[in-house]
């Protein structure tokens, strides 16, 4: 599905990534890791088309990503990032503002209609829905995030430490979830220990 052929990027003198293959197939889950700086972030941002590889090609189902194909390839994919500022207002808002953009005004109905089993799936109450975003906690915003992200029913996951703020037993949830659903292909950057048993995952350790 996902193809790094021979990417290499530098900045300044410090090449972050010299002659870098890696494939993922459909359904498969790999967790990246890796020291700070080692180039786990960047592996992202040059998917996502926010920079752009020096040497090399990247290939999506079969197409090479380029200034015009970046774009469906973004429809396609759910990027769930470590940031706790997720905006302003209140819950409900910042779900229904995300179902109201063109690309994903297909699914509002369907999506709001999966709210309440979402929040109790990840354990929020729901009358989280309506506080304000600027009042939860680093634990809830980042559960409030991972919810935002699925409400948009697509299958491919780009995760950036996105249990980084919860505690043990939301953490294992959270990641059972993603790591054991039989259809997402799910790409994550974790510095997190807990593995679920599941033969599909495989570890890139760019250490």
């Amino acid at each position: 599905m996902i193809q790094f052929k021979h990417i290499t990027k530098q900045f300044s003198d410090n090449f972050v990534l010299q002659d870098f293959s890696f494939s993922i197939q459909k359904t498969e889950k790999v967790i990246i890791t890796g020291r700070s700086g080692i180039g786990k972030s960047t592996i992202f941002k040059l998917l996502l088309g926010f920079v752009k590889p020096d040497k090399g090609e990247i290939w999506f189902e079969g197409k090479v990503l380029d200034e015009k194909s970046i774009w469906d390839f973004r429809k396609k994919i759910v990027y769930i990032s470590q940031d706790l500022n997720i905006g302003t207002g209140k819950v409900h808002q910042l779900f229904e503002d995300t179902l109201s953009l063109k690309t994903n005004a297909e699914w509002k109905t369907e999506s709001l209609n999966t709210v309440n089993e979402l929040l109790s799936q990840f354990e929020l109450n729901k009358t989280i829905l309506d506080m304000s975003l600027e009042d939860l906690s680093g634990g809830e915003k980042q559960r409030v995030a991972i919810i935002n992200g699925l409400l948009l029913k697509r299958d491919i996951f780009l995760l950036d430490e996105v249990t980084s703020a919860l505690d043990k037993s939301l953490k294992k949830k959270v990641s059972d979830f993603f790591y054991l659903h039989p259809t997402f292909t799910v790409l994550s950057i974790s510095h997190d220990n807990y593995m679920p048993e599941n033969k599909t995952i495989r570890t890139l350790k760019l250490d």
